[in-house]
């Protein structure tokens, strides 16, 4: 397997994904409803409903990022960010606090202690997404990108064939195809949601080719570089359907 990449703000590039997020919640439900947006936006979750179970859970694995709410059983949220602050092993753990309660002196006291965003519920998915891209990736993505399986036409009048989107954003898409296209090729690109085609202009900034060795799924990822603002916004609402779909209002 040869992997080819363009070095490129917005590559739609396979998994940046490595060790896991940690949920922690008193209330069973928003444990349920935020561990599945997680799960949808691409990230593995661990989940707890009291911080003495979160550090039990840091200290066997330390995870890439921590969500916690303010309103724990026992030790508050605020005490474990603070707590995160001053161990040496956790202090550069990005933690997020994502709660219920509106108190802009809490929200004061929880930035000065170091949390890395302050959101309050219900939260957006976008938005929470974006938080997480900020703590945690050097070259965050704008865009939410959605695992999919959408029948594409890349370049040429040919029928739909084998070929599918299996990552979508608003920002680019990631095509699985036998048949890559050079890095830096821009072609016509159909994509087809629901039935109806959506026609964009894309470039070529990621090249996976099938070779002996670890298995990846081959294909490119590709950048739009013309989109009409119509499908921009079939692309970000189909995006917003597929990620909240069956998720209960908070």
């Amino acid at each position: 397997m040869v992997d080819h990449a363009a070095k490129e703000n917005g590559a739609e590039a396979p998994d940046r994904k490595a060790g896991f997020a940690l949920l922690v919640d008193g209330s069973v439900r928003d444990l349920f409803t935020t561990g599945l947006l997680l799960q949808r936006l691409d990230y593995d979750v661990y989940i707890a409903n009291s911080g003495e179970d979160a550090l039990k859970i840091i200290e066997a694995a330390r995870p890439i990022l921590m969500i916690a709410e303010l309103a724990l059983p026992q030790m508050s949220g605020l005490e474990l960010l603070i707590r995160t602050r001053h161990d040496s092993d956790t202090k550069t753990m990005p933690v997020i606090i994502h709660t219920a309660i509106n108190d802009p002196k809490k929200e004061e006291l929880c930035r000065v202690s170091g949390c890395a965003a302050f959101l309050k519920k219900p939260v957006e998915a976008g938005v929470l997404y974006s938080a997480i891209q900020q703590a945690t990736e050097k070259t965050p993505r704008q865009h939410i990108r959605l695992r999919t399986l959408l029948p594409v036409r890349v370049g040429g009048p040919a029928g739909i064939g084998t070929d599918y989107v299996t990552a979508l954003s608003e920002n680019g898409i990631f095509v699985r195809t036998l048949s890559p296209r050079p890095i830096g090729a821009v072609l016509l690109v159909t994509i087809i949601i629901r039935s109806m085609p959506v026609k964009v202009k894309a470039t070529v900034l990621r090249s996976v080719t099938m070779n002996p060795g670890m298995f990846k799924e081959p294909g490119m990822a590709m950048k739009f570089v013309e989109i009409s603002l119509t499908d921009r916004e079939l692309l970000r609402n189909f995006i917003k359907g597929q990620i909240m779909k069956d998720i209960p209002t908070q």
